[in-house]
């Protein structure tokens, strides 16, 4: 069975910060009436993934 180990941990600390950030902006109020508001929700999940991506990607 292929394990996931962290390979960064100072990304894997990012991506929990992020990740607790964007949950406490997700439970305000967000405006998706217009095109920031949309940036903003995609933003909010965007960057939490890709640092946890580069947290579990193999180091060559």
């Amino acid at each position: 069975m292929n394990e996931k180990r962290v390979q960064r941990k100072w990304a894997l600390v990012v991506a929990v910060l992020l990740t607790l950030a964007s949950i406490s902006q997700l439970a305000k109020e967000i405006n998706l009436s217009n095109l920031y508001g949309i940036g903003n929700f995609i933003g909010l999940i965007a960057f939490p993934i890709v640092f946890y991506y580069l947290a579990f990607k193999k180091k060559n």
